[in-house]
């Protein structure tokens, strides 16, 4: 490892050529208009103290990258490890900069053009810094720079572009900036410490202790620059295309999933690990357990290849769980949309198990709904009865292993489904019995839960009638009984149970006879 402090005209060769590629599994653009403001209002305050005999310096963090050789014979190329939302950003800075003095200033637009493009290339080589395809990133630099129209892009760097043209267009137009001497500032008094790693050193593990000044990394974001930094270069792009790239296709960490918040991604990985070790870890150590796990299983590059094609596999099963209307099976999708419904996140990495025994022909299809329908049962039975759901995390990683474990004893799957839940607190008929009469059900919160449950009901009272009551919009709640009875009502309901139940029964009545009926 060589590191040097490097003025940011340095990193980009002073004008000479040199070419920086984001691996394929770094994140997107992340840096938003915080971001751009704390690095704009340095650059200003710096600006009003700049004297051109002597420099200011003002550090940005470090730069971590590989040396993978030349391209084209002359032009030095790197591998960004860590560093690319400040290199990005920089040179966003600069094209922004270019283009409000482009007819003003020509040989100022000159000099800055140097820093963006290697101008005797063609290609990809062009460009001085490539940003990864992920969110039309790539595309929506390259444009930018070549001085192109962006149309129907996700990606953020447009917006960084646009930001910082209009910040600095409105100095420069106000005279409180003189575009020279701004360039001065960017090139000579912003530097970074340049850290030149070899391909024998274990670069993810540097990038681990890495603390620059930035955005934070989630845990997949850790994962991701770990598999790079995994894979020779000549391997990242078919990997990335072939599993990786459908990976985060498939789930995004814009979205998030259940009460924990965490992106898709991130929480994949971390009931996928559960699945695979029994254990759920804590948010916080996803990518550590990750990476530990293929360092000691997968040690060998055809071994870690296979490994990142079975997490795509099981991502594919995740988007069923997550949206399942994704699954073309009717009957699995109805049973999957009942279950989230019931938030049943905490049993996803028993239900991936299930998903892949059933995909390997190791479980057929009622097995897999007889699945469905059990483990709906368990969950019902616990919301009536208010069982803490903080237990259901340490029930679901080891179900599966606890299932088949009562198979070889004899028992069918269903039976042995049916035990392994009678030892994991499964209410009794009495017990929910008894808290029927008393749980709290009147919540906004739970009202799809207490629909599906009054749909439930109302569909087996119905059966033999021909038909059954079918919601046609989303549920609301109506006050059958007064949220301070009367006395007429006490005396009219009786002591409590019955008026409960009595309720219930009215509301199950009102429930039934007010939707649209849908006759089957």
């Amino acid at each position: 490892m060589k590191a040097d402090s490097l003025k940011i005209s340095n990193v980009f060769m002073n004008g000479g050529d040199i070419h920086y590629v984001l691996p394929h599994f770094q994140r997107e653009y992340s840096w938003v208009k915080s971001n751009w403001e704390t690095l704009l209002n340095d650059a200003f305050s710096i600006y009003e103290e700049y004297q051109p005999e002597k420099d200011i310096e003002h550090f940005l963090g470090s730069l971590v990258v590989i040396n993978d050789g030349t391209i084209n014979g002359v032009i030095p190329t790197f591998k960004v490890v860590d560093g690319q939302q400040r290199l990005t950003t920089i040179s966003l800075l600069f094209c922004a900069l270019r283009d409000i003095v482009q007819e003003t200033h020509l040989s100022l637009a000159k000099k800055l053009q140097k820093m963006l493009v290697n101008a005797d290339e063609d290609g990809n080589v062009h460009f001085k810094l490539l940003p990864t395809t992920k969110y039309g990133d790539q595309e929506s630099y390259t444009k930018i720079i070549s001085g192109e129209v962006i149309t129907n892009t996700e990606s953020n760097i447009p917006n960084a572009y646009l930001y910082f043209s209009k910040e600095l267009k409105r100095k420069i137009d106000s005279y409180e900036v003189i575009p020279e001497q701004f360039f001065g500032v960017l090139s000579n008094c912003f530097q970074v410490v340049f850290i030149n790693l070899s391909h024998d050193e274990s670069p993810y593990k540097i990038f681990e202790s890495l603390n620059a000044k930035g955005k934070s990394l989630s845990q997949a974001d850790l994962v991701r620059n770990y598999i790079a930094m995994k894979l020779p270069t000549a391997q990242q792009a078919k990997l990335f295309t072939n599993q990786w790239e459908k990976i985060e296709n498939l789930l995004q960490e814009k979205r998030t999933v259940g009460k924990s918040r965490l992106g898709e991604l991130t929480a994949f990985i971390r009931h996928y690990l559960a699945m695979c070790s029994r254990v759920l870890c804590s948010e916080e150590h996803i990518y550590a357990r990750f990476r530990d796990r293929l360092e000691k299983e997968f040690a060998t590059i055809e071994a870690f290849n296979e490994e990142i094609a079975t997490l795509r596999r099981f991502a594919e099963y995740y988007d069923k769980l997550l949206r399942p209307q994704n699954e073309q099976n009717k009957e699995i999708q109805e049973a999957l949309l009942r279950l989230n419904t019931l938030e049943i996140q905490t049993a996803y990495p028993f239900l991936l198990t299930a998903y892949d025994a059933y995909d390997s022909k190791q479980i057929n299809f009622d097995d897999l709904l007889d699945l469905f329908k059990v483990l709906e049962n368990y969950m019902v039975r616990r919301y009536i009865c208010g069982e803490p759901t903080n237990y259901l995390n340490k029930v679901f990683p080891t179900f599966w292993t606890d299932t088949t474990t009562e198979i070889t004893n004899g028992l069918s799957f269903k039976d042995a489904l049916r035990r392994v839940l009678l030892s994991k607190n499964y209410p009794p008929d009495r017990k929910v019995q008894q808290s029927i009469q008393t749980a709290k059900l009147y919540d906004n919160r739970n009202r799809q839960k207490l629909c599906l449950i009054l749909e439930t009901i109302n569909r087996h009272l119905s059966k033999g009638t021909g038909g059954f009551g079918v919601l046609n919009s989303e549920p609301t709640i109506e006050h059958i009984l007064p949220q301070t009875p009367s006395e007429d009502w006490k005396t009219l309901l009786g002591e409590k149970p019955e008026m409960l139940n009595c309720v219930i029964k009215l509301y199950i009545t009102t429930y039934t006879t007010s939707v649209s009926s849908q006759f089957v």
